[in-house]
């Protein structure tokens, strides 16, 4: 209860209280369950070497369950080993969950069953973004009564709609999940559906509102979790690039590798396969080693971190002279990235640049499509630095008719310009004016312009008073 519940410390005290009453009259079969619990726990409790730890405890208690005949301690043991195992070889990984059904159905254990086929579920989406065995397991769990399992596989879903740019289902599918996990206090399907929460956010471009959902976050024992590179990985890194802030991105990406060592994860979306080794090739500090040393892992093979190290692969490739293998890449990066589409058009937006340097690929077209998508998406700090790469490139950058409907009411009628916009909601931050055109790639003289016809527009009776504005609508 305590490990369904996220309450790792109370779960190892009733462990240790556990193996006390067994010293004085030991079972080797009560071990083996104890010691697949203490596996569960082990895996969720702040340590360097907590994988290590929970594989060998469920190592010891599958070998006794197969000597004491204990179909359901095999069952938890394998489930745990396949999980830890997919880092190494997700061949293993499902082989040892094929052994879990295989047993569960045998003796008919159906929780066990539904156990491992969520995993199997998982494993698919991470491998293929396929959540076919997610939704199956789901159904199966509502069938059983499992609401723990049918929250999980809830959050997975929540955190596959963010990836797709499906926001409103996210947004509504998170907060109905929330709901009950909150109720039931239920801490690691409440961090994870949170973490998913402050990507969305992040995905969107909004600072405030990524950082006032992990706030949430942090009261939920977030601190040393699995879920915790997650939340600097997905959330923290895309929000600072959408800011257009590449050195902050890789601080948030040094920061997961740093969590990562002190408490190894089994969740591998953070961007130490993927995202992170695009921006260390794209700043030169890493090589085609270290690219060989990523691409070795099988979790460089999940289909949303393979879209990044393709990418990187292309720049490598570009500029090692071989400009038509490394279009070829991006080609293998575009078809990976297929179901994630802000990604998709993060990814040219990035390694546009470098095509350009080494005469490869076709930069003008990527930054064409970036452009496009993050206009439509209202995300100015990129959308400025794609036509600023455009202007860079010698093309003509097409000016946008469309994009005031994403401008409040009120502030339309009083005619506010898209632009004036952009500046508008950026005085919420009470930047400078040099900090303002450095975002939008415009000459603080000309965000100067701005800022006085808002003051003008809206009859705001100063800066101060526009930005207290600002901040009012934003935080409404």
């Amino acid at each position: 209860m305590a490990h369904t519940a996220g309450r790792w410390s109370d779960g190892n005290r009733q462990v240790l209280r556990a193996r006390e009453v067994l010293a004085g009259t030991p079972d080797e079969a009560t071990a083996a369950a104890v010691d697949v619990t203490a596996a569960y726990l082990a895996l969720d409790t702040p340590g360097p070497d907590r994988t290590q730890h929970a594989e060998k405890l469920a190592r010891s208690a599958a070998d006794t369950a197969e000597r004491h005949g204990l179909p359901t301690v095999a069952c938890q043991a394998w489930e745990l080993l396949a999980t830890v195992a997919r880092e190494r070889d997700p061949q293993e990984s499902e082989a040892m969950l094929g052994q879990a059904m295989s047993a569960a159905e045998r003796h008919r254990l159906p929780l066990q069953r539904m156990y491992a086929a969520t995993r199997m579920g998982g494993n698919a989406w991470l491998a293929e973004a396929d959540t076919g065995g997610l939704l199956s397991a789901r159904e199966e769990a509502l069938r059983l009564g499992s609401v723990n399992i049918v929250h999980t596989v809830d959050g997975i879903l929540v955190l596959d709609a963010v990836l797709r740019g499906r926001d409103d289902v996210a947004r509504s599918a998170a907060a109905e999940c929330l709901a009950v996990v909150r109720r039931l206090r239920l801490a690691p399907a409440v961090r994870y559906v949170v973490m998913a929460q402050a990507t969305l956010e992040a995905h969107r471009g909004d600072r405030q509102a990524m950082e006032a959902t992990l706030a949430a976050f942090t009261e939920w024992d977030g601190a040393g979790s699995q879920e915790e590179p997650l939340t600097r990985g997905l959330a923290g890194a895309f929000c600072a690039l959408l800011e257009e802030n590449r050195e902050l991105a890789r601080e948030e990406l040094a920061a997961v590798q740093a969590m990562e060592a002190d408490n190894p994860s089994t969740y591998h979306l953070g961007g130490t396969h993927g995202l992170g080794l695009l921006l260390e090739v794209l700043e030169g500090d890493a090589d085609r080693a270290r690219h060989a040393e990523i691409t070795a892992t099988a979790m460089a093979r999940m289909r949303w971190n393979r879209q990044f190290v393709h990418l990187a692969e292309a720049v490598l490739l570009g500029r090692e002279g071989a400009g038509a293998d490394a279009a070829a890449a991006v080609e293998r990066a575009l078809a990976a990235a297929e179901p994630y589409p802000l990604a998709q058009h993060l990814g040219l937006r990035l390694v546009a640049d470098a095509a350009h340097q080494d005469g490869w690929g076709d930069p003008v077209s990527w930054l064409r499509r970036a452009e496009h998508h993050f206009h439509e998406r209202d995300i100015a700090a990129v959308t400025g630095a794609c036509r600023a790469g455009l202007r860079r490139l010698g093309a003509p950058v097409h000016q946008h008719r469309s994009g005031t409907s994403g401008i409040p009411e009120q502030l339309r009628t009083q005619g506010v310009t898209v632009r004036e916009f952009d500046v508008f909601r950026l005085l919420a931050e009470r930047l400078s004016n040099k900090d303002i055109a450095d975002r939008l790639f415009i000459s603080p003289r000309t965000a100067e312009k701005h800022i006085a016809s808002l003051i003008t527009k809206t009859g705001a009776a100063n800066r101060a008073d526009l930005c207290a504005r600002s901040a009012a609508l934003r935080s409404g």
